[in-house]
């Protein structure tokens, strides 16, 4: 990183509200440079506002963390980053988010399954637990399928 990109950052973090700050660097660092998230943590640090883990920022911050993230905290940490993807069919083949099962009450979401269909399910691809946004939108995440 040139000395004009590292002002350029400085001048971008120090600009950046609170919550913008907290949330890249607990929920988005990977998205980022680590030099850029050095640059980030140092401005967290000249505020003098504390560096938390994702539970604490969950904990103290739970509405910051529901509009990045969507799912609570416990619905994301037993899940996987893996999306279910697209659910189609074509001339009654394809797939399907099937089920509603354990509903959570803080952020709405319920764990579905997604079936490979031939006008009815036929192999199961795997447990997500999904949020429904608008009809035939959706958020989801993978459950994580304790090993055999």
């Amino acid at each position: 990183m040139t000395p004009d990109q590292r002002r350029e950052h400085e001048e971008r973090m120090r600009t950046m509200e609170d919550a913008s700050l907290r949330c890249l660097l607990v929920l988005q660092q990977s998205d980022y440079l680590p030099e850029v998230a050095s640059i980030a943590r140092d401005e967290l640090a000249r505020r003098r506002i504390p560096m938390l883990s994702r539970e604490e920022y969950w904990q103290q911050y739970p509405e910051e963390w529901l509009a990045a993230v969507g799912f609570c905290y416990r619905c994301w940490a037993q899940t996987t980053d893996e999306s279910p993807g697209l659910s189609f069919t074509v001339d009654l083949i394809g797939t399907r988010l099937l089920g509603s099962d354990e509903p959570c009450s803080t952020c709405g979401s319920v764990v579905q399954t997604k079936w490979f269909c031939v006008i009815v399910p036929i192999t199961r691809l795997g447990r997500y637990r999904v949020i429904r946004r608008r009809r035939g939108e959706h958020i989801g995440r993978r459950v994580e399928e304790p090993r055999r």
